[in-house]
């Protein structure tokens, strides 16, 4: 898998086609996977987060907020956060039917998108970056504590949104369902019992039946599906 450590030369080098840059279990795995399931070439960048590769100089060149996932278009431009990349995927691969035709019910997925943002992943980086949020080393057990108690109001609450439907926003996949991956993986990683969510827990395993999901898990070695790897290669 190429590495950033090996590309030179900024994004003048990466002009003319599609690069991704992702690191293996980080929020990226979205924008990866649905770069995976427009079936067209693109280029993922292994950026890894663990050996502060996201605050090299090479990287920072690309996104100088230092953060995955980033996306570079043919044209050398550069596109970052999720939502974003996510919203782009779809709407330049139309026949993917990644996003819905009905201009409201696309602004719902981008909404739904925000709030994956927004609310389940900062709980998330407080669990492991209490020191964003506090310079007082005393209460970081607190924030990690009251972290943990809302992600898992987060994961109870997409249960519900999922209900008897198919998919999160309803009876068809969209760009909004690798993005609530994410959150299942993690919420396993945390040790969290997602399994007892039977809504949410359905939805993972049709993911992982998907042939986009499980090539870019293999690639990524992902490690908070490794135990779903693993059975799969049995």
């Amino acid at each position: 898998m190429e590495n950033i450590a090996s590309i030179s030369g900024g994004l003048a080098g990466l002009k003319g086609e599609t690069v991704l840059f992702y690191s293996p279990g980080a929020c990226s795995l979205a924008s990866h996977i649905a770069l995976e399931e427009t079936g067209r070439p693109f280029r993922p960048v292994e950026t890894l987060l663990g050996k502060q590769q996201h605050l090299s100089e090479d990287y920072l060149s690309i996104n100088p907020r230092g953060k995955v996932p980033a996306l570079v278009t043919p044209d050398g431009e550069v596109l970052t956060e999720n939502t974003a990349i996510l919203t782009y995927i779809a709407l330049s691969n139309p026949e993917t039917a990644l996003l819905p035709t009905r201009l409201l019910d696309q602004a719902r997925c981008i909404a739904q998108m925000a709030w994956f943002s927004n609310t389940p992943h900062m709980f998330q980086k407080a669990k492991y970056r209490p020191y964003h949020f506090a310079d007082r080393e005393e209460v970081h057990g607190d924030i990690r504590e009251k972290a943990t108690a809302k992600y898992w109001e987060c994961v109870v609450e997409i249960d519900r949104m999922i209900g008897d439907q198919e998919w999160i926003m309803g009876d068809r996949y969209t760009v909004v369902d690798p993005y609530a991956l994410v959150f299942y993986g993690w919420g396993t990683s945390n040790g969290l019992p997602m399994e007892t969510l039977a809504h949410f827990n359905r939805h993972k395993d049709q993911m992982l039946e998907r042939a986009a999901v499980r090539a870019v898990l293999e690639r990524e070695k992902n490690p908070h599906f490794e135990a779903y790897r693993l059975k799969s290669q049995r």
